[in-house]
């Protein structure tokens, strides 16, 4: 009687449709969710061809390609709030800015030069020369206020000549905030200095070079890169403009891999170019008794430019704007989505899922049956023993 009522619970829960403990959706689940005949949840995108994968693919963040790697000059020009110094020189036998010797009872000019203390530019945007006035300076290079100063000195003193300097610059510089030793205000030189420059000025990184990445915001303008790929390519390290703002955050690199993987988690990159194939090694690859080699699947949301890439032009998703869902498939009974699972890139937060093969099911029944019968096999020895001992 036991073993019979067992039986009869185990096909009274299958009949009945008690649900089996599951890791997550089968791959047909996910196809169904996927051609729902209204707006479906997502996009699926079958990932079957290098060529595939070459239209899945974005472009990578360039700074060089955002702003222009930029001229040597950074054009450093004087600005409100600028300390600037000057130095006068004129000929002999001037007497403007020389001192008077007495030689044989007789005054005799010697022609020399004049530094006039540090000035800092007011809002009026000039600096004040003796016998020159009033001389405009904002906006001017320090050569420009040189020739400017020169002019305003002709036929007052004996070929004049000026040196103009500017000690402390307010407008010329670049702010370096976030994860540095000591964000500053740092000061560009006429060399034109490069984005790892004002970084290494600021005290270098905080945090992890791998975790780091840098925004440079110029006017509205903002971008960002990896600090690794600054490092691993020149071009990228663009030289700076005066009030340009380098940000660097921690951001660390990672994608989260779920199911019937041998691992389950957040993974980090540890690389900066990481393709589904490496992905799905590093997680220890799929469990044999468990995964649907055919239902292995990556959740992002693309970029609309992307999307029109790969998503048939009929899909309601494309007329929504904004990113895309996107769930691209990887079937790997086929020996050509193994090979463009080497060239198809992950991203940052991107999922990976496998699922469950459907045989699977079958097994966890197998064991509640197992279970629900050595239950009721054991109590049905328990009871003939006693019935035989009475």
């Amino acid at each position: 009687m036991p073993l019979k009522f067992g039986l009869l619970c185990v096909l009274a829960c299958v009949l009945t449709g008690c649900a089996l403990p599951e890791a997550g959706p089968k791959a047909s689940r996910i196809l169904q969710e996927a051609a729902a005949t209204t707006v479906p949840p997502f996009a699926l995108v079958d990932v079957t061809s290098t060529a595939m994968v070459r239209s899945a693919s974005r472009p990578e963040a360039s700074f060089a390609a955002a702003f222009g790697e930029g001229a040597r000059d950074p054009g450093v020009r004087i600005a409100v709030g600028d300390i600037v110094s000057v130095s006068l020189w004129e000929a002999p036998p001037g007497s403007l800015f020389g001192t008077a010797s007495s030689a044989s009872g007789q005054q005799q000019a010697t022609g020399s030069a004049v530094t006039i203390p540090p000035q800092t530019i007011n809002s009026d945007g000039t600096i004040s020369i003796p016998y020159a006035g009033r001389i405009s300076a904002v906006g001017k290079t320090p050569a420009g206020v040189e020739r400017a100063v020169v002019s305003g000195l002709t036929g007052k003193a004996v070929q004049p000549q000026a040196l103009v300097t500017v000690q402390q610059s307010v407008s010329n510089t670049v702010t370096v905030t976030g994860e540095v030793a000591g964000g500053a205000r740092v000061a560009l030189s006429p060399a034109g200095d490069r984005v790892l420059d004002a970084i290494a000025a600021a005290g270098g990184l905080r945090a992890a070079v791998n975790d780091s990445v840098v925004y440079l915001t110029r006017g509205r303008r903002t971008a960002h890169m990896p600090f690794t790929a600054i490092v691993q390519n020149p071009r990228e390290n663009v030289r700076l403009r005066p009030e340009d703002v380098v940000t660097v955050i921690r951001d660390p690199m990672t994608y989260t891999i779920l199911g019937a993987s041998a691992q389950n988690g957040e993974v980090p990159f540890s690389v900066q170019h990481l393709t589904m194939a490496n992905a799905v090694a590093r997680a220890g690859g799929l469990q044999d008794n468990r995964a649907d080699v055919s239902g292995v699947f990556l959740f992002r949301y693309e970029p609309l430019d992307i999307a029109r890439q790969v998503v048939a032009p009929s899909n309601p998703l494309l007329r929504r704007g904004g990113p895309v869902p996107i769930v691209y498939r990887f079937d790997m009974k086929n020996g050509g989505t193994l090979l463009a699972m080497r060239n198809f890139e992950v991203q940052p937060k991107d999922i990976i899922y496998v699922s469950n093969a459907s045989s699977l099911d079958f097994q966890k029944f197998m064991g509640l049956f197992q279970g629900v019968t050595g239950t009721a096999l054991s109590a049905a020895s328990v009871g003939i023993a006693a019935s035989t001992a009475n």
